[in-house]
């Protein structure tokens, strides 16, 4: 697949990701047992990690906008993107989705862009 790739519950955003792709992070989760010790050295216990994706998208047609609210609306969904060991399918959350009225053609087509989300790995 393409490294411009977005699927979240079966709908695939990612010919509407912009051009200049999208952000990726791995954020390591430590349980409470990793401390300092005397000698100032870091015993760490690593329990987890998680992938956090930031998108920017293209101007779409309301109906799509529309799903992908929905999509994203979910408490956890399931996301394909392209990650630096390939393509993957995770678990994800998103608490947050701007977007604006971009235009309106021919009075009942509208477009919304300024679209920007992230998703964390549950």
């Amino acid at each position: 697949m393409a490294a411009q790739l977005l699927i979240i519950n079966g709908h695939d955003y990612s010919s509407y990701i912009q051009d200049d792709g999208y952000d990726w992070s791995r954020d390591d989760l430590d349980s409470e047992k990793t401390v300092r010790v005397k000698t100032g050295d870091m015993r760490r216990d690593k329990i987890a990690e998680k992938r956090n994706l930031t998108y920017t998208m293209r101007d779409m047609p309301e109906a799509l906008f529309a799903q992908l609210d929905e999509d994203l609306h979910e408490p956890f969904f399931q996301a394909t993107y392209h990650d630096p060991h390939g393509d993957r399918t995770r678990t994800f959350y998103c608490s947050q989705l701007p977007g604006k009225l971009r235009m309106i053609i021919d009075g009942s087509n509208l477009m919304w862009g300024n679209i920007s989300f992230s998703i964390h790995e549950r």
